[in-house]
């Protein structure tokens, strides 16, 4: 564009200039500042009202290529000649999502062409006539102050909405509170699950202004990961991607605090199960748990493979489970119980939370016992649960308390070293010979000495099950069909099957 001459006018410093602070600037704004000199040509009160982010100035016939959208495009018209070439231009651009057309009169054109204004009129572009005297310049600085203003507002804005989030998380509400400020924030409804379990809000929402859910994930650094759910149409989209990051340090933090206090926890219960405390110790240090004394409490034992111990004891328990007390011992998941929770639906529930991680976790159940020492017996009974049952169940019980269990968790009686003693014999003959002697004993014990039922599950004929009980009374100096010697086989199997290993001791 070529050089226009600017006579001096009274015109007030443009960051002075009487424009909505805070706001984008408009072709409303611009025309009540009468010192711009600015006369409307054509344009609807509601477009008008739009805000305008930026101003181009050009002379480019087809500016298009070069315009981003938002902008008050400037021009002297120079190159603009006839009727076609207005209509060309205009719709150049309404195509790039120009907010309105600003055309410089005394350099091209003494007064801006009709056929431009009418163009503009049928595009329903918004066109006024900047006058000789007034500087693009001018307008250039009114409008990038203005938006400077508003981006700091916004800014402003939205530091204070974040502030209200983190309060609302800090504070007593935690993640419910802080899904709850969500909503009125972004004017929407929220929700926030883990595992498939709800943890605040509500997706039950009867409203008919929503058009749907979008489900966003929140990070926790496992496999125990969230969701932010929340509803559409919403205001405020950059607090959401805010929530999403606060929500997932708050479940991170959670969840160390729980692996810290499960690990606490767990210290506590080795020396409950050992018997290393009187029974006012235990309810003491039951008591500073959070386990209440003075009524009954049974004990869930969950385990897994190996490999994923870790995740299992890192995971949150289901709503039925959240009045227990958890503990990480001997690479298993513990949980004391509260008579009143309903099994094994709570146990179920475990299992199911379990799944949703990828995770496939048994649990054991043991009886409940007053809250006190006692309650160890518990603890055997989940674990003589899962070493029973098959592998295919997911949720073992163990009716009453066994004996083997009440000799285990002795600490004078020597029952580990004994069934070494015992089986140890057996157990290196099975590896040196292939044999299973071993696994007949346990399956002549488990059919009550029925000699036909242990061929039958064995794949073997009953005489050959007699042989190898044979050979067992002889290699042990112990015959199963003898009772008191069978009793002292079946109590070595039991210590056996609980021991911590699995196996023998060497």
């Amino acid at each position: 564009m070529g050089t226009r001459t600017t006579r001096p006018t009274a015109a007030v410093h443009p960051s002075k200039r009487a424009y909505n602070r805070g706001m984008l600037a408009t072709v409303d704004t611009l025309l009540a500042d009468r010192s711009l000199g600015l006369t409307l040509l054509t344009g609807a009160p509601t477009t008008r009202r739009t805000g305008i982010e930026w101003v181009a100035t050009t002379e480019l016939l087809n500016p298009q290529p070069f315009l981003t959208g938002g902008q008050l495009v400037l021009t002297t018209g120079m190159r603009l000649r006839g009727t076609r070439a207005y209509r060309s231009f205009v719709d150049s651009l309404v195509a790039a999502d120009t907010v309105a057309l600003g055309v410089g009169t005394g350099f091209t054109h003494e007064s801006v062409p009709e056929a431009l204004v009418a163009a503009a009129e049928q595009a329903g572009l918004p066109l006024f006539e900047v006058a000789y005297e007034t500087p693009f310049a001018a307008l250039t600085k009114i409008v990038t102050q203005a938006s400077t203003d508003a981006q700091h507002s916004r800014l402003e804005g939205e530091h204070r909405q974040q502030q209200q989030l983190v309060t609302a998380l800090l504070s007593d509400g935690g993640v419910t509170g802080l899904a709850a400020r969500l909503g009125r924030l972004t004017k929407s409804h929220v929700a926030v699950t883990r595992l498939g379990e709800l943890l605040a809000g509500s997706l039950d929402v009867q409203d008919e202004a929503v058009s749907g859910w979008d489900a966003l994930p929140i990070s926790t650094g496992q496999s125990a990961g969230a969701t932010l759910h929340i509803t559409s149409p919403r205001i405020n989209e950059g607090l959401v991607n805010y929530a999403r990051s606060l929500l997932s340090l708050q479940l991170m933090q959670d969840a160390r605090r729980v692996r810290a206090a499960r690990d606490a926890s767990g210290l506590v219960l080795h020396d409950l199960v050992q018997g290393k405390f009187s029974v006012e110790d235990a309810e003491r240090r039951l008591t500073a748990l959070g386990v209440a004394t003075g009524q009954a409490a049974r004990v869930l034992v969950a385990e897994t493979d190996e490999r994923r111990t870790a995740e299992l004891t890192a995971l949150p328990l289901p709503a039925e489970l959240q009045s227990s007390v958890s503990a990480v011992f001997d690479g298993r998941l513990v949980v004391i119980v509260p008579e009143r929770t309903r099994m094994p639906a709570a146990a179920e529930a475990l299992i199911g939370l379990a799944r949703s991680a990828g995770i496939a976790a048994r649990v054991g159940i043991g009886d409940l016992y007053p809250t006190s020492l006692a309650l160890r017996w518990s603890y055997f009974e989940a674990r003589d649960a899962l070493q029973g049952a098959p592998q295919d169940v997911d949720v073992a019980t163990s009716a009453r308390l066994s004996i083997s269990s009440l000799l285990l968790a002795s600490r004078d009686v020597p029952v580990l070293e004994l069934a070494a003693e015992v089986l140890g014999p057996l157990e290196t003959h099975d590896t040196e010979h292939g044999s299973t002697l071993l696994a007949t004993l346990d399956a002549y014990f488990s059919h009550s000495g029925q000699i036909a039922q242990v061929a039958e599950e064995l794949g073997t004929h009953r005489n050959t099950v007699r042989y190898r009980l044979d050979q067992i009374a002889s290699i042990t100096g112990l015959d199963p069909r003898v009772m008191a010697e069978g009793v002292q086989l079946w109590l070595a199997g039991a210590a056996r099957r609980l021991s911590p290993s699995g196996g023998m001791r060497d």
